[in-house]
């Protein structure tokens, strides 16, 4: 793929001929320093965007010297851990930025730097760090090593052409991330409101009652068997890594199926509620989805997750309030394990409407919600997958054609 007016050949290079200043990120840990200014570290960079995520919970511990400030043009590269070949572009003048440890530094002097940026996006980059950081103990790959990272180069102008379509569609990736978190801050704020009762859908003399689960549905824990139960294929048993932000995540990487069957009430039905019971993460235990029927072939629950059936519209949301986590942090508090009993989730409790037209009304208000959130999210599924299509086709086209013209030649 080639933009319109564009010919000349692409020229092998590598990250050295490039770039100057390559430098080790600073040790954080120095004297007090009194400042707003930030640094970044590997774990700053997103994982699937390699954008800076500020911490407000990240603040320097020393006195930041100017030669470890980030400046326009500068792309750092994780060097050590498992985070290795992660990479981040400066590309702002307006924001103090420091560099920490375990990150590497280089200045893009003779390309276009988003045009590099982009490089490292692409699955071949991904392939040469996997291969570069190979060693034994703690993989990681050192400057030098970064140096001979291949890049192969169009003229100036097409490298600019290139980075700023690339640009045009990260802004429409960023504004939908923008409104996936609008929907998501919007929805928890109206939950709030809603199950505390300041926002009404009735009369104000329309009566809530308290509950707890156990009045609403019945708890079933899920189905028990073993390593050799495993196959290739048999009854799909979803466990907690197939509950992804309060939807059940049916990606085909993510499925187990097991030749022992399950008893007929593990059998999961349309609207039961799926939730983590267990899991050496304790921030992931509790966690919920609802089972939307959309599977053809008979699905059930692992040991480690539970199945709550119920006929009222509203539960799967009670799961979802503010109230259900600080009653989690209460049960798992104090305790070294992560794990939930039916019994400690029947006796959770909750205010919820008694009124049918006001529960039919936020049933219907967060399924528009829901329908919002789930929209915006396959559309930036949709676009990032363009995009790494775009990447594929503009950088791996043009290394073949440049390893044919090279060939031609000898």
């Amino acid at each position: 793929m080639r933009f319109s007016g564009f010919t000349d050949e692409w020229k092998k290079s590598n990250l050295g001929n490039i770039s100057s200043n390559e430098m080790y990120g600073m040790n954080s840990a120095a004297k007090d320093y009194d400042g707003f200014n930030k640094y970044i570290r590997i774990t700053d960079i997103s994982e699937t965007s390699n954008k800076f995520i500020p911490n407000p919970l990240t603040s320097p511990d020393g006195y930041l010297e100017d030669k470890y400030k980030l400046k326009k043009g500068d792309i750092v590269f994780a060097r050590t851990g498992a985070s290795t070949g992660k990479t981040y572009l400066y590309d702002d003048n307006d924001r103090n930025l420091y560099f920490a440890g375990f990150l590497i530094k280089f200045h893009i002097d003779n390309a276009n730097p988003k045009f590099i940026f982009y490089n490292t996006l692409k699955e071949e980059y991904l392939n040469w760090v996997s291969i570069m950081s190979v060693r034994s103990g703690q993989p990681g790959i050192n400057s030098n090593e970064y140096k001979k990272l291949p890049i192969i180069l169009p003229s100036l102008d097409e490298q600019n052409e290139i980075s700023n379509f690339l640009t045009s569609i990260d802004k429409k990736i960023d504004l939908l991330e923008r409104k996936h978190q609008f929907y998501q801050e919007f929805k928890k704020y109206l939950m709030q409101q809603i199950f505390t009762q300041k926002l009404r859908f009735a009369d104000s003399d329309s009566c809530w009652k308290e509950i707890s689960l156990k009045d609403i549905g019945t708890f079933y824990r899920g189905h028990s068997y073993n390593s050799t139960n495993v196959a290739d294929e048999g009854l799909l048993v979803l466990r907690s890594n197939n509950i992804q932000g309060n939807v059940l995540d049916f990606s085909e990487d993510g499925l187990q199926f097991v030749d022992k069957d399950c008893k007929k009430e593990l059998e999961l039905q349309k609207n039961d509620i799926v939730i983590c019971m267990s899991n050496g993460t304790r921030r992931l235990v509790g966690k919920s989805a609802e089972y939307t029927g959309n599977y053809e072939n008979k699905v059930t629950v692992g040991a480690f997750c539970s199945i709550f059936r119920t006929e009222n519209k509203l539960a799967k949301y009670l799961f979802q309030t503010e109230s259900y986590k600080k009653n989690l942090y209460l049960i798992l508090a104090g305790t070294n394990i992560n794990n939930l009993k039916n019994s400690d989730l029947e006796k959770f409790k909750f205010n919820i409407p008694t009124n049918e037209s006001e529960i039919n009304k936020i049933h219907d208000l967060f399924v528009s919600i829901d329908n919002k959130i789930d929209y915006n999210k396959k559309q930036l599924e949709e676009i990032t997958l363009f995009k790494k299509g775009l990447l594929q086709q503009m950088f791996v086209v043009q290394l073949i054609l440049s390893l044919l013209q090279n060939k031609k030649h000898i």
